[in-house]
Formats: structure tokens, C-alpha cells, sequence
């Protein structure tokens, strides 16, 4: 699962400590696992199925976040359980999506909390498919900036989503269309979107993706860090026609789609060094907003260390 380290302009513990809280969020998050799968298979959930009475159809709506209980001593679980033996699915399959959905809105927090700051989260977020993609389909060793705004002369403007890898950055314009089958790249400017022999002209999304190459081009080599990276325009149900692929770019349409995201999603290479200093340059040139958390706000389930 993708790791949250910026998200539009809200705070992010990632800003504090990039080198503590990626290893430290892939250390709580397989403790996590490991613990709701040990009760899985111990047959925990045929017990409790026959002791608790039907919910009603209310109280079934929505899956409670597992990481309920305050998590304390610098990220070290207490003893209690983190859900409770209600809560939980009836399949191997259903726990593994219980698991990954309980992480978004944990995602969030650390998205938008640090131990004394807090940024005001549009509840939109928290049910926008796009993230929710990018979270769960993609390996806890890539790096997630989404729709970050940064800095860029004199004005701040909000780009691409950036997710840096181990071994690289893709920055990624998200391409759909509710009347796309094919696409036709025909010019610098504008696109047209073809389904059923009718076309419709659209924005090129190569002018957003080059605007986001200037801006990490220029961290890259205002702190002298030689990480690759590549464009990508990225659709699961549209096809590209035709088009010449511009240098360091890769279209990817529903007939490459499924093998990208299978490559992205067996790398096995942990996470480098490089790629946390590329990650905290990055970050170093985003626009935040923030405001001091009061006093009873403050009993954070971690600490900035």
C-alpha cells in the first residue's frame, strides 16, 4: 500500500521526518496485519459469529477503522485489540479488504496531522477512488504525493500526482473519459476522445505533465539529486489510436495497462536512500496550511520523535 506523504496542501508528519516515518509506517502496518490474520486463523470469527446477535441493517453500514485504539510510546501498540470481534469479515479475502480500507483513513491522519499542527481535510478525500487507486494497488516502498500544490517563480499552482519509487519518480495524469474507447494524440494542444466513431476534442494533458516535469526537474537540480523519472498518461478503458510518444513518456491504455500496474506492483527493491532525499526536496517546495492544534487535541497516537 502506496505510502501518503503529501496531499494537496495540507500538513503531513512525512514533512517533519522523512526518514522515520516511511520504515516506521511499514513496520505498524504488517504488525497490523500479521495480528488481524493470526486471530483469522486461530478461528476466531466462527466463535464470535455464533456469540453476538445479528446487526441491524444501520449498524452494518460502513467498516470502523481498525486502528481504533490510541497507539502510544513513540508507535508501539498498546495491549488492547484494535477492533473489536464484531467487526471483523468472514473470508481471507473480505479481512484483506477490511485491512486495506481501515488504512486510508489512517493514511489521512498522518496526511494531515503532525503532533502540533493539523490541516482541515475536504471530506471529499476520503471517498475519492482516484486515491483510494493509488493507496491500495501499489507497494508500501512508492511514495505517494497527490495533487500536490507547489512552488513554482512566483506562483503556486497545483500538479501532477508524483509517486517516486525506489527506483525512479512517474508523474501521472489520470486519463478518463465518460465517451472514450480511443484517443487520438493529434497535436501539443488537444487531444480527441472517440467512442462509437464520434469524436470529441479534448485538453492535452502533455501541457499539466510538462508544467509538473519543470517543477521536479528544477528541485532535482537545485540539490544536485540524479533520480530519474517519466511521464505517464494513464488510462484503465481508453485506448491510444495512434500519435508519436513523446522523450521520457509513456502512454498507457487499457491494452498496457494491467502489465504497468503488474510491474509496478511486484517490485521488490526496499526503500533507498536517494529516494527519500528526492522525497524530502519535493516536499521542502509544497505549499502547506496548517493551524496549531489546541491542548486537548494534542494526545496523538504518535510522536514526531
Amino acid at each position: 500500500m502506496a505510502q501518503l506523504i503529501k496531499l494537496n496542501d495540507y500538513i503531513s508528519r512525512y514533512e517533519t521526518n522523512i526518514y522515520q516515518y516511511p520504515s516506521q509506517y511499514v513496520k505498524l502496518k504488517n504488525d497490523h496485519w500479521n495480528k488481524m490474520k493470526k486471530k483469522y486463523e486461530q478461528g476466531w470469527i466462527e466463535k464470535t459469529k455464533k456469540e453476538v446477535p445479528v446487526k441491524t441493517e444501520d449498524e452494518q453500514k460502513g467498516i470502523k477503522k481498525f486502528f481504533k485504539k490510541k497507539l502510544r510510546d513513540e508507535g508501539q501498540e498498546n495491549s488492547e485489540d484494535l477492533v473489536s470481534e464484531d467487526d471483523f469479515p468472514s473470508s481471507m479475502e473480505e479481512l484483506k479488504q477490511y485491512y486495506l480500507d481501515g488504512l486510508i483513513p489512517f493514511q489521512l491522519k498522518w496526511a494531515t496531522t503532525t503532533l502540533r499542527e493539523k490541516s482541515f481535510l475536504d471530506s471529499s478525500y476520503k471517498a475519492n477512488s482516484d486515491l483510494k487507486f493509488f493507496l491500495q494497488r501499489f507497494p508500501d516502498t512508492f511514495l505517494l504525493m497527490f495533487e500536490p500544490v507547489v512552488q513554482m517563480k512566483n506562483a503556486e499552482v497545483e500538479i501532477d500526482h508524483l509517486l517516486i519509487g525506489p527506483s525512479g519518480i512517474d508523474i501521472i495524469f489520470l486519463l478518463s473519459h465518460p465517451n472514450g474507447e480511443a484517443i487520438h494524440p493529434t497535436s501539443e494542444s488537444s487531444w480527441y476522445i472517440e467512442k462509437e466513431g464520434v469524436q470529441s476534442k479534448v485538453l492535452s494533458p502533455m501541457h499539466s505533465l510538462r508544467r509538473t516535469e519543470t517543477f521536479v526537474k528544477s528541485v532535482l537540480k537545485k540539490y544536485q539529486l540524479d533520480f530519474p523519472y517519466r511521464k505517464v498518461v494513464l488510462s484503465k478503458d481508453i485506448s491510444f489510436a495512434s500519435g508519436q510518444v513523446p522523450y521520457r513518456t509513456d502512454w498507457i491504455g487499457k491494452d498496457r495497462y494491467s502489465s504497468w500496474l503488474h510491474e509496478k506492483r511486484t517490485v521488490r527493491a526496499p526503500l533507498k536512500h536517494d529516494q527519500l532525499k528526492v522525497a524530502e526536496a519535493l516536499l521542502k517546495h509544497c505549499r502547506t496550511i496548517a493551524v496549531k492544534r489546541p491542548e486537548w487535541d494534542m494526545d496523538e497516537s504518535f510522536t514526531e520523535g
